[in-house]
């Protein structure tokens, strides 16, 4: 599949993983697809609650999971935690169990995220195994909250989410444009939400931190552009 990509080493002896512009991340060595934050029913929960929001939202965003897993041919999918927002509906619990038959060789793990306590029979019954925050697949630390930056070093090169972060650009005048982005700190990347229906942390950049954008067909270093994203 042809998609705006760059590949990251977190430590020189680490193998390399690859940011998509799909906000995910893969690992070619281990065939492993890595996710956060979908939020699957979070519209339906704010609807139920009278607040005005879209519908539709998680079925585009495991429309847009089983895309990308089918595409590369994944053998494992780790999201990193919050694959769901609350308690399951039926709807949406036939919808996850449609999607593992459809997948039934892919191994499927969630990090339980603060959002995932709430969902009740997810796991036992769509097809989705539960473990702990941390666990180490395949000599990646898997988490959902990110570590603090005392926490960094040394250690295994870290995979999170729960921050949901995004930059904000700014171009002529007061025109201003808020993107998804990666967030690299040491051995750590932060992956921004995948889901469609989430909100975001503004980053800023410092000292020794990288921010790569998400841009619809390309990846951005900001600020500058000390590794080009490929095609």
């Amino acid at each position: 599949m042809k998609r705006g990509a760059l590949d990251i080493r977190l430590a020189p002896d680490g193998a390399a993983l690859t940011l998509l512009t799909e906000r995910a991340v893969w690992s070619e060595p281990t065939r492993a697809l890595f996710v956060a934050d979908l939020h699957l029913g979070k519209a339906a929960a704010f609807r139920a609650a009278g607040a005005p929001a879209p519908y539709g939202a998680s079925e585009e965003t495991l429309g847009r999971l089983g895309a990308l897993a089918d595409g590369f041919g994944a053998e494992r999918l780790i999201v990193l935690g919050d694959f769901v927002h609350a308690a399951l509906t039926d709807g949406l619990a036939e919808s996850l169990r449609a999607w593992r038959r459809a997948r039934a060789a892919l191994d499927c793990l969630v990090v339980i995220g603060n959002h995932d306590r709430r969902a009740g029979r997810l796991y036992a019954d769509c097809g989705f195994a539960p473990i702990d925050d941390p666990t180490l697949v395949d000599g990646v630390a898997c988490r959902h909250v990110p570590l603090e930056a005392d926490a960094l070093d040394p250690g295994p090169p870290t995979l999170a989410g729960h921050v949901h972060p995004v930059a904000r650009i700014s171009g002529r005048g007061r025109d201003s444009l808020r993107l998804p982005c990666f967030v690299i700190d040491g051995r750590q990347i932060v992956l921004p939400a995948f889901g469609e229906f989430t909100g975001g942390w503004l980053v800023r950049p410092e000292e020794g931190r990288r921010i790569v954008l998400v841009a619809p067909d390309r990846l951005i270093e900001w600020p500058g552009s000390a590794a080009p994203s490929r095609a």
